[in-house]
This record gives structure tokens, C-alpha cells and sequence, in this order.
């Protein structure tokens, strides 16, 4: 259980009126101002949100904004364009969300429409992936996701090789690329529009992209060299497909014996690019245990505060995440 911890009472005044410990997180700050200016309620969200944040949290935040504005974000006009597309995602979450409690269903139920309107679209892609990872800084689920990421990280001398299945915004990738410097390290994504976006993102973290091989291609009929990998990252990908079956079937083949995954995913989450429809925590347990794999450790996030005999029958937003391992002794 995360503990809080005490800050000493000088503290600094965010331009947006948020009084915030005394950790010099003026580069938070500007991130801050700006979707404020733009959102009274995102400017609420997450006021709300940061209140009782600890140390851990304002120097996570704080090292990644320091990194969006001085290699992505470099001035006034990039922030409030970074800003206004942190607000559109979360508009868009919203009226999904909305859509959803009166339908039952998500809104698209193949992926190709999702790579037609999303992943192909590089304006649309570019405004959903810069609004996700600034999401890591203010969204309760998506920084303890990360947090439960990087805690449960495999070591070093067992990791020489991995696999990200879907790539994306690139946090997870740059913790990977710089916690393992040798790493044999490869992604494989079906649209070429998100692996462009990728390798942009991904300069915003200082890595060099070379040491990762981006793979175009559909990973159910993708022929690797490698006999396996050591680690496998299947970060919310499943709700992205057509049949999440088959990609736990393929990820278990390439999984190395004394490996590991991380994966998350989510329930009754509807978005712009949400195809698979887990409807509960325990469809999505039975679907990883069924297919050969044990649940090391777990997490669910409920999106409000539901308690979670409720979560089903309010269409309750579930973010779920694991360390999975092969379920057969080695």
C-alpha cells in the first residue's frame, strides 16, 4: 500500500492556483496551467487528483513533463496544442462512456475499422497519443498502471531479450530501453501510421530508437527469429482486438520458459479504438488462466468509486493489469 509523505510547509503556488509541496515541479506546472486555461473541469480533475500525491508521484511527474517540455513540448504554442489534445481525448473518453451506459456496447466492434479511423489517421493518432501520455500525469489508473509497471519489473540478469506487442506513447518503452541497455528489444504493431508516431514519441525520451526493431505487421501470422523472449509487454492491446484468445494462444508461444508479461487491459472501457468487450475482472482472469498462463499478481482499478459487487451492474470502467507467468512448473 502506497504510504503519503510529509512536505515542509513552504510551498509553491501553480500558475493555476494548485498549491503543491515545495519540490520544484515547475515544469508540472506548465503543463498544468495550460490544460486549465483551456478546461475549468480538467483544471477540478486534477487539482483533485494531486491532493495527497507523494514524494514518488511529484518527481515521476515531474521528470516526465520536464521531458515532454524540453523536447516535445518546447514552447507556449506546443503546450496548448498538447493541452487542447489532452482535453479532446478526454472529451472523447466521456461521450463514449456516455454512449456505452445507454447501449451496453462499444461502439465498433472490428478492428479495421478502428485502424481506418484511428491508427491510420496520423492527425488523429498524433493528438490520441500525446493526450494519452500526458493521461499518466493526472489519471489515478493510468499512474498506478505505471507504478505497478515498473515495480515489477524482471531483473536484469534474466532479461536479456522482449517483445512490445502495440506500440504506443512510449513511456513504457523508454523505462525498458534505458533499465536494460543491452536488450535485444523488438515491437510489432499492425499500422505503420503508429509505428511513425512511435519513433517520434519516443525521441522525446532521450533513447536511441536504432536499438529497437519496429515490426509492421499482424503479430498472429508474424514469423520471429528468435526462438522466444524473456519479457513481453501486452500493454492494453487485448481491448483492441478482434479475438483476444488468439493473441494469449501466440503470446504463450513466444513467452521463454521462466519469463514473464505484463499486461493490462480493461472492462467495460469504451474509447474511439475499443473493439473487445470484457464485461468483468474475472472474464479477463479466465481468459489468461485458460490459456496456460498464472497470475503472479494483479491489479483493479475502478474508474469511479464503485465497490466492486457493483462493477457489473453499473458498466463500471475496470482498469486491469498483471505479472503473468507460464502456469506449468519449468
Amino acid at each position: 500500500m502506497r504510504t503519503e509523505t510529509s512536505f515542509p510547509q513552504n510551498e509553491a503556488v501553480a500558475p493555476a492556483g494548485l498549491s503543491i509541496p515545495n519540490t520544484n515541479n515547475t515544469e508540472l506546472l506548465k503543463i498544468i496551467d495550460s490544460i486549465s486555461q483551456q478546461n475549468p473541469l480538467q483544471k477540478k480533475r486534477i487539482h483533485k487528483f494531486l491532493k495527497g500525491q507523494n514524494k514518488d508521484y511529484w518527481d515521476f511527474a515531474e521528470n516526465l513533463s520536464s521531458v515532454l517540455n524540453h523536447s516535445f513540448l518546447t514552447d507556449d504554442k506546443s503546450r496548448r496544442q498538447a493541452a487542447a489534445a489532452y482535453n479532446k481525448m478526454c472529451m472523447d473518453f466521456l461521450k463514449e462512456q456516455i454512449r456505452f451506459r445507454k447501449t451496453g456496447v462499444y461502439r465498433i466492434d472490428d478492428a479495421s475499422v478502428a485502424v481506418e479511423q484511428v491508427y491510420g489517421d496520423i492527425n488523429v493518432m498524433r493528438y490520441y497519443m500525446v493526450g494519452l501520455l500526458i493521461s499518466y500525469l493526472f489519471w489515478p489508473n493510468h499512474y498506478e498502471l505505471f507504478r505497478f509497471f515498473k515495480d515489477n519489473l524482471p531483473s536484469s540478469a534474466k532479461t536479456k531479450s522482449y517483445l512490445e506487442v502495440g506500440v504506443g506513447h512510449g513511456l513504457f518503452t523508454s523505462n525498458m530501453l534505458k533499465r536494460y541497455p543491452g536488450i535485444d528489444a523488438k515491437a510489432v504493431d499492425i499500422s505503420e501510421t503508429s509505428i511513425r508516431t512511435a519513433k517520434e514519441i519516443l525521441k522525446t525520451f532521450q533513447v536511441d530508437t536504432d536499438r529497437i526493431e519496429f515490426i509492421y505487421g499482424d503479430y498472429l501470422s508474424l514469423n520471429f527469429q528468435e526462438s522466444g523472449f524473456d519479457f513481453i509487454i501486452m500493454g492494453e492491446v487485448l481491448e483492441h482486438v478482434n479475438n483476444a484468445p488468439d493473441f494469449m494462444v501466440r503470446t504463450k508461444k513466444l513467452l521463454n520458459r521462466g519469463g514473464s508479461i505484463y499486461l493490462s487491459t480493461c472492462a467495460n472501457s469504451p474509447a474511439l479504438d475499443h473493439v473487445y468487450h470484457f464485461k468483468s475482472v474475472d472474464e479477463i482472469r479466465d481468459l489468461i488462466t485458460s490459456h496456460g498462463f498464472k497470475i503472479v499478481k494483479d491489479l483493479a482499478l475502478p474508474a469511479e468509486d464503485v465497490p466492486p459487487e457493483r462493477w457489473a451492474a453499473e458498466l463500471t470502467t475496470i482498469n486491469y493489469c498483471a505479472l503473468l507467468e507460464h502456469a506449468e512448473a519449468l
